[in-house]
């Protein structure tokens, strides 16, 4: 009588799963290395679009809008708000930024920093129904 050995994977299982997870690395790669990412934050001040701060550049920029002067920080493609004066200081605890959609808020200052995604530079839209 002859007994057959039961394997989990055949060689064959195991070069169609490694392929599959080669492409599927690959294809993250690839999404990941064309600018999907933003590359600038808005700055809003009182409503108003004051700044667009380049996320590439590692610098720390001051807005003497206010007394004493808001810094903010730009480091490793994100950003944050490093020193602020305002009572909380909710905006600073909020951390740093890095991804479309994402904002900080200072409420005191009126002050609003974004990413805004690649749609945003388009019209707004004028009626939502439904």
């Amino acid at each position: 009588m002859h007994t057959q050995k039961r394997t989990l994977f055949r060689p064959g299982d195991l070069l169609f799963w490694g392929l599959l997870l080669t492409l599927g690395y690959y294809a993250q790669w690839v999404s990941s290395a064309s600018g999907s990412t933003p590359a600038i934050a808005v700055v809003e001040i009182a409503g108003t679009v004051k700044y667009q701060i380049d996320l590439n550049l590692d610098r720390i920029y001051s807005l003497d809008e206010f007394d004493p002067p808001v810094e903010v920080t730009v480091a490793n493609r994100q950003i944050r708000i490093s020193r602020n004066d305002c009572p909380q200081r909710i905006c600073q605890q909020m951390g740093a930024i890095s991804r479309t959609g994402q904002m900080i808020v200072c409420v005191p200052h009126k002050l609003l920093i974004y990413i805004p995604s690649q749609h945003d530079s388009e019209e707004p839209v004028q009626v939502i129904t439904g």
